[in-house]
């Protein structure tokens, strides 16, 4: 009899939780209970997405007197056309990751830094190519980690372009949601049974560290980081990999030769990394009123010093002062019919 009471007990326990299984697995989606290492795309599809938009737009806007439009499509790639997933024969084809610098803030469509690129590394290859325009205004380097997670893994590329990262506040903000995250190399094993894995999602703050640690307490640091990241997927796959030094602003850059932060050459140029890079030292570098960022002949003087260096497979010495602004194409403050705002 006693055996009997201590089964049906048994079978009782069994149904209640399997009728508690069935109706989490209706109510409570896997992906809700899991980790964010645990996610297929971890911490790049939790954060990544959180500071640019996946979607077509058409704009107008003024830099002084310059007038100027950007157009981004669905993917939030500042392109005309949607992106074609193999290369079209016969062209090459670079993947160019950034921030505003990228983007081209500023500076009207179809004169950007990755369509300049396009023109001159065209000219010197003799072939079509396709610069993919991936800049993200306000981003850093784990966004440019999300956007080649993104791209890189769904379209064909031969090379990728990156601006050295200037928003040093946003990958802060990344490293501050980082540490908010759990840490999944310790605690319960992974087991797809919901009741299982709701019983974890609670536990786990006593199993294990309450918050993940960064890569490092150095913002610097944890950009370098990111894209060494970017830079061994990169490489691994047979792609060539080029790096864009600037001056920062125009404040820092008139009249000068900036001297640039070694870390970066350091770190990034044993792994295989082409720098180049503009000292954008006059004023018909940079917009008119956007002291931030350059305008058509500093994007143009540029992409020639990039174009050449990536052609030749081999980093300029620092920041160069050729070709000079006043001497490409391109509208600038102090060219032609463009006066220097006061």
């Amino acid at each position: 009899m006693f055996a009997n009471s201590r089964i049906r007990a048994a079978l009782f326990g069994v149904f209640v939780l399997a009728v508690l299984e069935g109706v989490l697995r209706v109510t409570v989606a896997e992906s809700d209970l899991l980790f964010a290492w645990e996610h297929p795309e971890g911490m790049i599809e939790l954060l990544g997405g959180r500071v640019y938009v996946r979607k077509s737009s058409d704009q107008h806007a003024t830099d002084g007197t310059y007038p100027y439009k950007y157009r981004t499509n669905s993917l939030g790639l500042r392109e005309d056309q949607e992106l074609m997933r193999p290369i079209p024969e016969g062209s090459e084809r670079y993947l160019a990751l950034g921030d505003s610098w990228m983007f081209g803030t500023s500076v009207t469509q179809g004169k950007t830094l990755p369509d300049q690129l396009e023109v001159e590394l065209g000219r010197l290859r003799g072939a079509a190519v396709e610069v993919v325009n991936a800049g993200i205004p306000g981003g850093s380097a784990f966004d440019m980690l999300a956007r080649w997670n993104e791209l890189g893994t769904q379209y064909a590329f031969d090379g990728v372009i990156f601006n050295i990262p200037h928003n040093l506040s946003r990958q802060q903000e990344v490293s501050e949601s980082r540490k908010q995250l759990f840490q999944p190399g310790a605690g319960a094993p992974y087991v797809n049974w919901r009741t299982y894995l709701v019983v974890r999602r609670i536990v786990a703050p006593w199993t294990r560290p309450r918050y993940a640690p960064g890569t490092t307490d150095e913002p610097v640091d944890e950009m370098m980081a990111d894209l060494q990241t970017i830079v061994a997927q990169a490489t691994a796959k047979g792609m060539s990999v080029t790096a864009i030094e600037d001056p920062g602003r125009l404040q820092d850059a008139l009249g000068v030769v900036r001297r640039l932060d070694r870390r970066w050459r350091e770190t990034l140029e044993p792994a295989g990394v082409i720098f180049a890079g503009h000292a954008l030292n006059t004023r018909d570098c940079w917009g008119f009123q956007d002291h931030g960022h350059p305008g058509e002949s500093g994007v143009k003087a540029l992409s020639v010093v990039v174009a050449e260096a990536l052609i030749a497979g081999t980093s300029t010495d620092g920041l160069q002062t050729e070709p000079r602004c006043a001497e490409v194409e391109g509208v600038g403050p102090g060219k032609a019919g463009w006066p220097v705002p006061q």
